[in-house]
């Protein structure tokens, strides 16, 4: 019985890999991340000043973006918000520039119904803007069933109020559940671990 179970664990855990890694980044995962900030730290480049209107004017075009998450807003501000050669990465995808950050953001709203970001509050330490939200989102597959995460993005502006680097920490587990098969294999290994 033991051993259904250890190979039940190793197939979950062979299918959440293999559904979340790019492959095209393949040992450059911390590196690029670990590039990112070194090229975006707020002491060593222009950034916004803080409490200025600059500063007060980026926050709210964040808030604002993020309210109602839409292939429609996305396209609309994703260039107003994001910077040419700006850094995203989160539990899914890191991707470099804008226009793979606009491409990714769109190809993320083809799974979903509805997707909004409350966001509860915003910390502030020499440059780095720590957002605190909870996400709403409503997947095609399951739309009698929205889901609720807690997350975090910490956010680097440059001196102009365009996003720099921006990482999202939450736990994307919580989108594996609701797949088929992987669902219970990743709620059974949540309740034992």
């Amino acid at each position: 019985m033991r051993e259904k179970y250890v190979i039940a664990i190793g197939i979950g855990m062979m299918l959440i890999y293999s559904c979340s890694y790019d492959v095209s980044q393949k040992g450059t995962y911390m590196k690029n991340y670990y590039e990112a900030l070194k090229k975006t730290d707020p002491q060593q480049t222009a950034s916004l000043k803080a409490e200025s209107d600059e500063e007060k004017k980026a926050l709210n075009q964040f808030r604002d973006f993020y309210q109602v998450f839409s292939e429609e807003k996305i396209r609309s501000s994703v260039r107003v918000l994001y910077r040419e050669d700006a850094y995203f990465r989160d539990g899914f995808r890191e991707v470099q520039g804008i226009d793979a950050i606009e491409k990714y953001f769109v190809s993320s709203t083809e799974a979903f119904l509805e997707c909004r970001f409350d966001i509860q509050d915003v910390s502030v330490h020499d440059g780095n803007y720590y957002f605190r939200w909870i996400m709403i989102l409503v997947l095609k597959r399951n739309k009698d069933d929205p889901i609720e995460a807690v997350g975090m993005s910490h956010v680097r502006f440059d001196e102009n109020g365009r996003i720099i680097f921006h990482q999202d920490y939450w736990d994307t587990g919580i989108i594996y559940e609701k797949v088929p098969i992987l669902g219970p294999i990743i709620t059974w290994i949540r309740q034992r671990v």
